[in-house]
């Protein structure tokens, strides 16, 4: 038997003719059908390896663009990383030797923040110049050209342009992209309660002043709770610090001082290290201190002059300090200067804007950070005549106006701005005046550039009710090691130990004074910086700013703070619930502290109270003018006398004030 394919396929093999043009059709047509399923398999097969193709080129130039951009952010990254430091990688002494790039370190900066870009800080200057620009123009003719005094020329130093920073500004950001040389600057955040240490920065240039800085440095250093870093800058050939180790010069005081100086800069553990000046390719003059290339590891930097007066720790640090924290973006200081306007239409604009001011900071906002601040000062140099007096007989806590660098506490990030090579025109400017003024030239710039005033703090603080007389500078006066506690001298129970100090060395300052005409070359320099940046930040306000301590002034500034030199207990952002204490987290130790002193200040007013009423008639009229009491408050606060040397004093001017036997 056949198996039935078999037959199947021995009947095709022999069918008839016509079987076999059937078969041959069908045939054809099956060998179509599988030629187009090869060719749209071989298509199939062309779209997918073009796929693959796409795919993979689009993969590669990803892969490409990854490396690109991973390079580019690494670039990035490094030369951010030179210029912002690391302060876990910062070694006890920074390498100084070379200014191929200038770092300065800067912790906490957000990249992605673009509204701290030195950009975004440039830009807003231009604009404020263009505001100013647009008010001196429309101010009435009758308010124009009202100042009597003509401002004179002092020097053969031509004047800055008026508002020329914005055209300085205006080149340098149209021409920064081929300038990759210098970082970028950042302003630094209004608020810094993380920081807990900062840098000393000491210029000096001479020998002559060793033993002024290092006698009450090496206390600072000993006792200053948060003093890591210790920098001084010398503007002086080394060898005129080496040569005076084998010098017999000033009883031989500037051989052994020299000698501990440089022992303690080649110490790589102790906190002191030697900036030559000269060394790293910088000329002799005071903007040096405020140079990049410093690279001071912490963010608060604090100044002082080599000559002093070097305040205490308790003014420096635990108020200075501390209100720094809290306005981290502007300059802090206790020396303030302040300028005169006299067109009444800038004395009008000084009150209003300080006042409002006064109003920002008693609402005590959480670091100012989305608050619109007050508006600056026109300057219409040129469309009104008016120009300032600058006043160097006061420090004023109120409408202060310039910061002398001695006792000031600076942001780090400002060195970059102060050296940045769009104010190479200023910079130069004021290296080349006869009086050199940095201090009006830092303060006004960072005014500028964080739209802000300096805020001020007491240079003086006392912590009993009767220490509140001046500071004999030449007493007695030890230091503690660092503790938080209160410790007094045994001569005096009122008396805290304070920082000893010989007296100021003021030979530079006398130099400066005895120069021909330096009130009107200081006049003249404050007149070309302001008018540069053509307006003027609203004024300091004072520690007592809001509190019951502030006090209307009718001659001068118009607020003054009584006493002039507080308590601990009395320092608003260093007492709980006080003005700008909520605004950092207060030390727990140095919160009691300030607590216990306010209570042991209101005891002794009490207690004097007391005293008083048993042979003071406060109530009488002291000379028919005002109360025996009002006099004396007006002697405690105003001269700082102690309370019962006020009292006799006010018995002695008017016997009237002593209460009558019975």
């Amino acid at each position: 038997m056949v198996d039935a394919t078999e037959n199947v396929g021995f009947s095709l093999q022999h069918s008839p003719q016509p079987n076999k043009v059937i078969s041959a059709s069908t045939t054809t047509s099956k060998r179509s059908t599988n030629n187009n399923t090869s060719a749209m398999k071989r298509n199939c097969l062309l779209i997918t390896i073009g796929i693959l193709l796409i795919f993979s080129t689009i993969l590669s130039i990803s892969i490409g663009h990854y490396h690109y951009i991973q390079e580019v952010s690494s670039s990035v990254s490094l030369r951010l990383q030179d210029f912002l430091g690391d302060d876990k990688q910062s070694s006890a002494k920074a390498d100084t030797n070379t200014t191929s790039s200038i770092n300065t370190t800067t912790t906490n900066i957000n990249i992605e923040d673009h509204t701290r870009h030195e950009r975004i800080a440039f830009e807003s200057i231009i604009q404020r110049v263009k505001w100013t620009n647009d008010k001196c123009d429309s101010i009435p003719s009758d308010q124009r050209h009202t100042v009597k005094k003509e401002i004179k020329t002092a020097t053969d130093l031509p004047m800055l342009p008026e508002g020329g920073v914005a055209i300085a500004l205006e080149t340098w950001l149209k021409d920064s992209t081929d300038n990759n040389e210098y970082p970028t600057c950042y302003i630094p955040p209004t608020k810094s309660c993380h920081v807990t240490t900062y840098t000393l920065i000491i210029m000096s240039h001479t020998t002559e002043r060793l033993q002024a800085f290092m006698d009450p440095l090496r206390s600072m250093i000993d006792s200053w709770p948060g003093l890591t870093e210790v920098i001084i800058v010398w503007n002086s050939p080394r060898d005129t610090l080496t040569s005076a180790t084998t010098s017999d010069n000033n009883n031989g005081k500037d051989k052994r001082y020299a000698n501990e100086l440089l022992q303690w800069n080649e110490n790589i553990t102790h906190p002191l290290r030697i900036f030559f000046a000269l060394e790293n390719g910088l000329t002799n003059n005071l903007l040096n201190r405020y140079h990049p290339s410093l690279q001071p590891k912490n963010e608060a930097v604090m100044y002082f002059d080599d000559d002093g007066p070097f305040w205490s720790r308790e003014s420096m640090v635990y108020a200075g300090f501390e209100l720094w924290k809290r306005n981290s973006n502007v300059q802090v200081g206790g020396f303030p200067r302040n300028v005169r306007f006299l067109s009444n239409r800038m004395k009008t604009l000084e009150k209003v804007n300080l006042q409002s001011s006064i109003d920002l900071i008693q609402r005590d906002v959480d670091g100012y950070a989305n608050e619109e601040h007050s508006t600056f000062t026109p300057l219409c140099r040129n469309t009104t005549g008016d120009h300032v007096e600058y006043n160097y007989f006061s420090f004023p806590d109120f409408a202060g106006h310039v910061l002398l660098p001695s006792g000031t506490f600076l942001h780090r990030n400002y060195l970059c701005f102060i050296w940045h090579p769009a104010f190479e025109e200023l910079r130069q400017w004021v290296i080349n005046h006869k009086t050199m003024p940095d201090d009006m030239t830092v303060s006004t710039l960072i005014a500028h550039l964080s739209g802000r005033a300096p805020r001020t703090f007491p240079r003086e603080v006392a912590t009993t009710e009767g220490d509140r007389r001046r500071l004999d500078e030449d007493s007695d006066i030890i230091i503690s090691k660092p503790n938080w506690s209160i410790q007094r001298n045994n001569s005096s129970s009122s008396r805290i130990h304070r920082l000893q100090s010989p007296s100021p060395n003021q030979s530079h300052r006398r130099l400066l004074w005895k120069q021909k005409g330096w009130g009107g070359m200081r006049e003249e320099a404050i007149n070309s910086i302001l008018g540069y940046f053509g307006s003027i930040h609203p004024g300091t306000v004072g520690w007592c700013a809001g509190t019951e301590y502030m006090r209307s002034n009718n001659r001068g500034v118009p607020f003054v703070c009584h006493p002039e030199k507080p308590s601990l207990g009395l320092i608003p952002w260093l007492t709980k619930g006080g003005i700008g204490s909520t605004q950092c987290p207060l030390d727990p130790t140095l919160l009691e502290q300030s607590a216990q002193l306010l209570a042991k200040h209101k005891a002794e007013k009490e207690a004097i109270r007391i005293e008083f009423e048993k042979d003071f008639c406060g109530d009488c009229k002291y000379k028919n003018f005002i109360t025996c009491r009002e006099r004396v408050d007006y002697l405690i606060d105003k001269y700082n006398n102690a309370p019962k040397e006020a009292k006799d004093n006010v018995i002695k001017d008017d016997p009237n004030c002593q209460k009558k036997s019975r």
